[in-house]
């Protein structure tokens, strides 16, 4: 296992109201957009300015939930087996095992990852994941 201290990747939120939140995280906090992609909805990665990202998911019309939507956590690893693996034994529930995406259509360029997910004791999602330099 390749001993490196675990941090936030991004947090990924469903957003109803899309554009105006993507102006807001540009305009009002900063963020610059890493990458965009999706077919039937849009998905933006931004870039919080320090790596970490918000990964905001067009929403449908459902009404806004008085606290927002957040959808999971993700843990930037380099060891995704191991992250996944720890987790698992610390009582955590798989829910997609250690897996390779490659998002073609992203911009401005495709993405590349490595990630699982798994299960908190309070229903939270929380993945692992590596961004990678080319498909696998």
């Amino acid at each position: 296992m390749k001993d490196a201290k675990p941090s936030v990747h991004h947090i990924g939120m469903t957003s109803y109201n899309f554009d105006q939140t993507i102006k807001f995280y540009q305009e009002g906090l900063g963020f610059t957009i890493k990458h965009m992609w999706g077919r039937d909805k849009q998905v933006y990665m931004m870039d919080m300015g320090d790596g970490a990202c918000i990964e905001v998911f067009e929403g449908g019309q459902e009404e806004t939930p008085p606290m927002g939507r957040w959808l999971h956590v993700a843990i930037r690893t380099n060891d995704i087996q191991a992250s996944y693996q720890r987790a698992i034994a610390a009582g955590a529930k798989p829910k997609l095992e250690p897996t390779y995406a490659d998002i073609l259509e992203a911009k401005p360029k495709p993405v590349y990852m490595y990630f699982a997910y798994v299960i908190g004791f309070d229903g939270e999602e929380i993945e692992f994941i590596q961004e990678l330099d080319s498909e696998q």
